[in-house]
């Protein structure tokens, strides 16, 4: 996914601190506690909130993390919800979305009664971080960073991909998308009952690994939801044509997951760019029902395949984009019977946003 931009020089300079001070212990993980789930949730815990963290990073943090929710749940978790109970069928079983980062809130709100999610994106998953087994100074710069992540979160409704990749990438802790998964449920009021890493397996199946593996490049998550189990997978999946031709397990993975529905969210307009034709023939080819912004399958592909109902307003892609989708303008600027959206969704385009669901043909 792309993001707005944050604060470059500060989140770097917390970055290059946190690389050379963080220390995080790797026992194995079976579930994560309370205590760790509320403090990454900007909450604090019944037992009170550690002493290595209190203090004003910590004081940041929470404000930062409880504010921007507040925010984001107000004027766009809470009208996607509403809108999404009107407008999409209650799938019950297995939703699929490609593409997604760590946005487990949206599609939780998409598809509230789903009792599996499948994400799949290109950043790790990793442990989810601990803060009580940071050391004091460690602790006041992984909240710093932390901080930063969630600056434009309440406004966008999401987090911003390229310092995603750099909080993976550029320190020893390798902060990845489970840890802010983990704030997520916490959030949401669901319950992390086990976490552990996983593969797809030679036959495409999500395999769970044991505990202690070294790569928790995907996880899956078992939660409770009102009573109810549910499952997240998030898996670490190259999406494109060369990824998919060097890995068919992942490529026959893709296939049994697109006969699901869909949900297609600011997604670079990869799924429109020859190197990812791959998996656009997947969903166009099986999904039976897909929800997407501009950036998801071609307008003229969806049309062929789908009953579409258009809702917004869309004039042009982003800028970073160029010229895709012209012939989806030209549809919102002819149609008839384009229906409103009351929220914001992907990329800001001039106060313009735009979805498309979209119904297979019988």
């Amino acid at each position: 996914m792309l993001f707005a931009n944050l604060n470059l020089a500060r989140a770097c300079a917390a970055l290059a601190v946190l690389a050379s001070t963080l220390y995080l212990n790797v026992r194995p993980v079976q579930a994560q506690s309370a205590v760790a789930l509320a403090l990454l949730a900007g909450q604090s815990p019944k037992e009170g909130v550690p002493a290595q963290l209190q203090g004003e990073a910590w004081s940041a943090y929470a404000q930062a993390v409880q504010r921007n929710w507040k925010q984001y749940h107000s004027q766009i978790g809470q009208p996607m919800q509403a809108w999404a109970g009107k407008q999409i069928p209650a799938f019950q079983k297995t939703v699929f979305y490609p593409f997604s980062g760590p946005d487990f809130a949206t599609v939780s709100q998409m598809f509230p009664q789903a009792k599996r999610y499948v994400m799949v994106a290109m950043q790790a998953a990793e442990r989810p971080i601990d803060l009580t087994e940071l050391k004091p100074e460690a602790a006041r710069q992984t909240l710093e960073v932390l901080t930063g992540a969630w600056e434009y979160y309440g406004r966008d409704g999401f987090f911003v991909t390229e310092y995603l990749d750099k909080y993976l990438h550029k320190n020893r802790v390798r902060i990845g998308a489970s840890t802010f998964l983990s704030s997520f449920f916490q959030l949401k009021g669901l319950k992390v009952n086990s976490i552990a890493p996983v593969q797809i397996n030679a036959t495409g199946e999500v395999e769970e690994l044991p505990v202690s593996d070294a790569n928790w490049r995907s996880v899956r998550f078992r939660l409770e939801r009102a009573g109810e189990q549910v499952v997240v997978d998030y898996l670490r999946i190259d999406l494109s044509d060369k990824g998919l031709s060097a890995n068919p397990q992942h490529h026959q993975f893709v296939r049994q997951m697109s006969a699901h529905p869909v949900l297609l969210k600011a997604a670079s307009h990869l799924p429109q760019n020859n190197s990812f034709s791959m998996v656009a023939a997947s969903l166009t080819s099986q999904a039976p029902f897909i929800i997407q912004d501009e950036t998801g399958i071609k307008y003229g592909q969806l049309k062929e395949n789908f009953g579409l109902t258009l809702y917004g307003r869309f004039e042009r892609a982003h800028v970073a984009f160029g010229s895709y989708q012209r012939d989806l303008a030209k549809a919102f600027a002819q149609g008839k019977d384009i229906q409103p959206l009351d929220f914001r969704v992907g990329y800001f385009k001039g106060g313009n946003y735009a979805l498309i669901v979209a119904k297979r043909k019988s």
